[in-house]
């Protein structure tokens, strides 16, 4: 296992109080673990659109699903739905 040296600056420490309450059974070792895994799995789950467009896309396939929806087939009626817009 590879080991992993940290310099203790006042901005470590104080994390480390905070999270030490937070974790109160965990050595300072785990701590840096479990939040560094925490902020990993943070990262990792950044979501492809935002909340704003979340909504209107489940709008979109709730229309969809009730018939609420204008069928466009040609490049025709495309142009004259963008137009009555």
């Amino acid at each position: 296992m590879t080991q992993i040296r940290l310099n203790k600056t006042p901005e470590l420490e104080e994390v480390l109080t905070y999270l030490r309450n937070k974790y109160r059974l965990l050595s300072e070792a785990e701590i840096i673990k479990v939040a560094l895994a925490e902020k990993y799995a943070k990262e990792v789950r950044i979501p492809l659109v935002d909340e704003e467009t979340e909504k209107l896309i489940a709008q979109g396939l709730d229309d969809i699903k009730n018939g609420r929806y204008t069928e466009i087939k040609t490049d025709e009626e495309l142009d004259a739905y963008l137009k009555s817009l």
